[in-house]
């Protein structure tokens, strides 16, 4: 593969990643009212997954594949992060080595391009940053979306109802900038399996999970594969974990980059 069209490939998998774009959106799903004996259920069920055992941190291999206006392709990466907001996000190209590599605190990012030997740094406030992640998906909204997880200050239920097959309960929440969230829940597993980010009654991310990679001794689970559809896709974008390395505290280096000397850093807003 050509040096550019893998710097194409890459960039394209750093912004599926972030969860970025603007395109389809997608509807909210139907729902039934709970019944007089489901209120009491829905209550403990929701109560149980808010204080399940979450992760620290997750360090996996991963493959995303996306399919944006027509356009399909996929890379192999490596993810690691951990609560409430650190990221580390490395595309490898055929032989494994990292092409593009990304770290944020949380507050501010820092992005390493080895192909074009340039460094992009600043705020996760900036109009750089956002041009990736839809302005409604906070940094530490990025592990409860990726893990299936819930969100970080997670507050009260606004309203919940049944599904239409009668599986699962839904859960409306607040979130930032007026939206809200939508959480729908294995009415028998207790799993997250859709996680719904609505701004101005349009889903701007939705995001089905399957399946699970890797439990650490408390027993919790990272989801095997999410499939990310809404208004900030232009498409869809599916990721695959292929291995779970570990959900342990990683070290504080992981989400420091060192840009080598000879790269020209560029400060982004």
């Amino acid at each position: 593969m050509t040096g550019r069209r893998w710097r194409t490939t890459v960039a394209a998998a750093l912004a599926a990643l972030l969860l970025t774009l603007a395109g389809c959106a997608t509807r909210l799903p139907p729902t039934e009212p709970l019944a007089p004996d489901e209120g009491q259920e829905a209550d403990a069920l929701f109560t149980t997954f808010v204080t399940n055992s979450v992760p620290a941190a997750v360090d996996a291999d991963l493959r995303l594949n996306w399919d944006f206006l027509g356009r399909k392709g996929g890379v192999a990466a490596v993810l690691q992060l951990q609560r409430p907001a650190l990221l580390r996000f490395a595309a490898n190209d055929p032989l494994g080595r990292p092409l593009v590599l990304a770290v944020s605190d949380g507050a501010t990012f820092t992005l390493v391009d080895n192909r074009q030997g340039r460094a992009y740094r600043g705020s996760t406030d900036s109009k750089f940053w956002h041009s990736y992640v839809p302005d409604a998906v906070a940094a530490e909204d990025l592990f409860a979306l990726l893990g299936g997880t819930a969100p970080e200050g997670t507050g009260r239920v606004i309203a919940s109802a049944r599904d239409k097959e009668g599986t699962g309960f839904w859960y409306v929440l607040d979130a930032q900038g007026g939206a809200t969230r939508h959480l729908l829940l294995d009415r028998r597993s207790g799993t997250l399996r859709r996680h719904l980010l609505v701004d101005d009654g349009t889903p701007v991310l939705d995001v089905v999970y399957s399946g699970t990679a890797g439990a650490d001794r408390a027993g919790s689970r990272w989801p095997r594969e999410l499939r990310v559809t809404g208004s900030a896709v232009s498409g869809t974008l599916t990721v695959h974990i292929d291995t779970v390395y570990g959900e342990t505290p990683l070290p504080a280096a992981t989400f420091h980059l060192a840009v080598p000397p000879h790269f020209t850093v560029e400060p982004v807003e």
